[in-house]
């Protein structure tokens, strides 16, 4: 055994020695070649020393030269992903153009730039399977949205004999009129001007009419009921039970009445007693004599009509009911009054989307904050029953080769509400794409903790621009997970006497650990328009990069602003609306305080 160990250990100091003198036998046969080729120059072809000391001198330069730049090509990937801060890029805008059109071309869009100036391109795919982006304000979250919005305002797709535009929904939780307006140009550029429609409450003279009471036939008015009521956020108590039932049955009664109504409507039959009764008797009467209406839905009704008579009889029937009459209140308020009080003219979410609009719905929730946050959530719970009835039937649609519908979601936490992400399970399959954009992932908690850490998780890319929260650095750390790395460590020792330094001595280890792929300083220090992204691919894995965001080249004609027109006044009475008014003088007094303690903020 002992001479085994000896001839192993004398087998490994026999390797050792030849690798140390691999080098230096190089070297010398290197050194030998070169004399024996400068002995030939000097005895056969008479060059003289001076000439050979010049052409070498030459020869080295070259070499030096070429060895430079060798080196700078092999490592400059390497020093640009390693620098810190990055320093902008600059991409030709003749280049940026063919990379956009090379995106259109593979149903994605530009989303930027990495270090090397390579685009980074964004698919519908890995788009309908969702995208959360964070970052705090001035960042450059505005400019990255306007950059995708863009794309998809100009994109075409579909084959050439069956072209469609991109359906889009975009909602600015800001109320921001400057990005509105850099998006008409675009939209005018792009020739979809007539397919742009506008919401804004404050801004009632160009805004698209919004009813949400407004039900087609083959519509579930209990849908919208239920989707209405639970945009208000009523304090979770009996009452609260209460006030559902009692306005499902009032709108109960009005859809058998076989009239449009509105929020107005709803409110008068449930403050004036002669109305209920008449709406009660003209909903029963026609029940009874149209024909084609089954005989649940008659017992529906009947049961409808039997809670709201016998609450007539109840005292306390307004106050149980007032939680309910002062958030319907809030809708009376003068200009939001506009858009969703008409009958007529209205425009829909599945409009929308089948007729290929542009829907820009800009709610700024410092002004009327209970009346616009409830028009949000109402809007937001639309579109999830939009959603859901379009997963029914997605995998066909998906089959005709219809666009993909972008939804973009800006600052939409103050207008989130807890079944809200269940959205996010049926999207893809409904052929929709969500972008939600957010300051801060605690901003989820104004909901629930359960409801962010479901809304966080859910999104296959993520994008992060500069933030110093901790909890939202930390959740997209955690996201790109841990790969292995190495951890090196040397070996100094102290020296000097009045000026003591620490030298390194030659030693040293190396030790392989696991740390994630984004590091805490470069994400918190991130320079403005540029961001981390994460993002799912089905046969890499999760992708990582570092991006510039592209900004899209704004092209202005002198003398050429796009321009909305005013919208046509509607008619107070509408033919086919239900039009109710109060009966008794008394109440239109007390209507109109009860307006004005709601708008107050009162419950």
């Amino acid at each position: 055994m002992n001479n085994h160990n000896s001839y192993y250990y004398g087998s490994r100091e026999h390797h050792r020695m030849q690798e140390e003198n691999a080098p230096l036998v190089l070297t010398v046969l290197i050194l030998v070649i070169l004399g024996f080729a400068f002995y030939i120059l000097v005895r056969r072809y008479h060059v003289r020393p001076y000439q050979l000391a010049e052409g070498g001198i030459y020869l080295t330069c070259l070499l030096a030269a070429i060895g430079v730049a060798i080196h700078y090509l092999w490592t400059r990937r390497e020093k640009r992903e390693n620098a810190w801060p990055h320093p902008p890029i600059y991409v030709p805008a003749l280049t940026d153009a063919r990379h956009v059109r090379n995106a259109v071309s593979q149903n994605a869009v530009v989303l930027g730039y990495n270090v090397h100036k390579e685009p980074w391109y964004w698919s519908d795919e890995v788009r309908r399977m969702q995208a959360i982006l964070l970052g705090q304000s001035g960042s450059g979250k505005t400019t990255l949205l306007h950059n995708i919005i863009t794309q998809d305002v100009h994109r075409i797709a579909g084959p050439p004999e069956r072209q469609h535009r991109i359906p889009m929904i975009i909602f600015d939780g800001k109320g921001d009129q400057e990005f509105l307006k850099n998006l008409l140009y675009e939209v005018s550029a792009a020739g979809r001007m007539h397919q742009l429609r506008i919401l804004d409450p404050s801004r009632p003279d160009i805004s698209a009419r919004y009813n949400p009471l407004y039900i087609k036939e083959d519509d579930s008015y209990q849908e919208h009921v239920n989707f209405i009521f639970e945009s208000f956020a009523l304090k979770d108590d009996f009452f609260k039970g209460h006030q559902a039932n009692y306005f499902s049955d009032l709108v109960r009664v009005l859809v058998h009445t076989g009239k449009r109504f509105n929020i107005h409507d709803v409110l008068v039959m449930a403050l004036d007693e002669k109305v209920l009764k008449e709406q009660i008797e003209a909903a029963t009467l026609r029940v009874e004599n149209l024909s084609g209406i089954s005989n649940q839905k008659k017992l529906n009704l009947r049961m409808s009509v039997k809670n709201l008579l016998q609450s007539l009889e109840d005292r306390e029937r307004v106050p149980k009911i007032q939680g309910l009459v002062n958030e319907l209140m809030t809708f009376l308020e003068d200009e939001l009054s506009i858009i969703t009080g008409p009958y007529d003219d209205l425009l829909t979410l599945d409009e929308v989307i089948d007729q290929e609009l542009i829907l820009f719905v800009s709610l700024n929730a410092n002004r009327n904050s209970r009346a616009v946050t409830a028009l949000g959530r109402m809007l937001l719970q639309n579109l999830q029953l939009m959603v859901g009835k379009r997963y029914q039937n997605g995998h066909d649609r998906l089959g005709e080769g219809l666009p993909m519908v972008s939804v973009v979601l800006d600052e939409f936490a103050p207008f989130a509400y807890p079944n809200f992400a269940q959205i996010l399970q049926t999207a893809r399959g409904s052929n929709v794409a969500f972008l939600f954009s957010l300051q801060s992932i605690p901003q989820l908690e104004t909901v629930s903790r359960g409801f962010r850490d479901e809304v966080s998780s859910a999104p296959n890319t993520i994008m992060l621009m500069r933030t110093r929260d901790e909890e939202t650095a930390r959740y997209f750390e955690n996201a790109s997970s841990r790969v292995a790395a190495e951890r090196r460590t040397e070996t100094v020792q102290k020296r000097g006497i009045l000026d003591q330094k620490y030298e390194r001595i030659g030693f040293g280890s190396v030790t392989e650990i696991k740390e994630t792929r984004v590091q805490d300083e470069h994400v918190k220090n991130l320079p403005v328009g540029q961001m981390e992204i994460l993002m799912t691919d089905n046969r890499l894995g999760t992708l990582h990069s570092h991006l510039h965001v592209r900004r899209t080249l704004q092209y202005r004609l002198e003398g050429f602003e796009p321009t909305l027109y005013p919208r046509t006044p509607s008619l107070c009475w509408v033919a086919g609306g239900a039009n109710l008014r109060f009966k008794e003088p008394a109440l239109i007094s007390r209507a109109i305080r009860m307006s004005g303690r709601g708008n107050r903020g009162v419950r």
